[in-house]
């Protein structure tokens, strides 16, 4: 039988149901979801939503957004419909493959598509042993159809922001629809002067703007211990919910 644990995040605004082994949200989903640019009143969808972490920070943060997720692992669908109930935060998350849609998602077209996509492709590297875990990590699923479906699910002049490992942007560069323009990428980094791990990537629909890198988000101080202390911008993210909308 599964084990879970409740968490909060937002210094407690948001409150997520887990499970206790396998993949846990950390700070990726928040990171995601405090740079994404959202509004009152739009839609907003998240695929490969997993249990709804990186929705329900929008949700905290942007009030009356309509966020749709979709999932394919039935156990995480459960839970972010807990955590919907958890948060007073509705979450219309649907239990499937990003290849095969529902018509509740398709009939739509969304002002901002979200996505933390598995980090690593198993066509070139080793399956993990936890099955949950496995399945947030390694896809077998190309990062070019995530792509694909993102920007067809987009409405013109919308967005589509994605969480990727550093290494991945080459083969994501590759891959880019070109219905996806105006492309803007932020290096998560640990500390000044050291190398990005993640990336978050900002694409807009129909977009004609140059292509630009953001200065980094930078986690730690300088002189910190690894994960003791955050920097101020960060510490606000992670504890208040505020935005890391600097990339506009």
């Amino acid at each position: 039988m599964p084990e879970f644990t409740k968490d909060n995040f937002l210094g407690g605004g948001i409150r997520i149901w887990q499970p206790k082994k396998g993949y846990r949200a950390g700070i990726d989903p928040i990171l995601l979801a405090a740079s994404v640019n959202a509004s009152e009143g739009q839609k907003v969808l998240d695929l490969g939503c997993g249990v709804g972490t990186a929705s329900f920070a929008i949700g905290y943060r942007v009030k009356n957004v309509e966020l749709y997720g979709v999932e394919i692992q039935k156990i995480f669908v459960d839970l972010g419909n807990l955590n919907s109930k958890e948060n007073g935060i509705e979450f219309k998350i649907e239990c499937c493959n990003i290849l095969s849609l529902s018509s509740n998602i398709t009939s739509k077209s969304f002002d901002h598509v979200i996505a933390n996509p598995p980090y690593f492709d198993r066509k070139s590297s080793v399956e993990g042993i936890n099955l949950s875990k496995e399945k947030s990590f390694g896809d077998t699923c190309p990062i070019s159809e995530w792509l694909k479906v993102a920007a067809k699910r987009t409405k013109p002049k919308g967005f589509v922001h994605f969480i990727v490992r550093t290494d991945r942007l080459p083969e994501i560069f590759r891959n880019m629809p070109n219905s996806l323009g105006s492309l803007v990428i932020t290096p998560v980094i640990s500390r000044k002067n050291e190398n990005a791990k993640l990336t978050i990537l900002h694409a807009k629909k129909n977009g004609r703007g140059g292509f630009i890198i953001s200065p980094p988000i930078i986690l730690h101080p300088l002189n910190s211990e690894p994960s003791k202390k955050y920097n101020l911008k960060v510490d606000k993210v992670l504890r208040n919910g505020a935005s890391l909308i600097n990339w506009i």
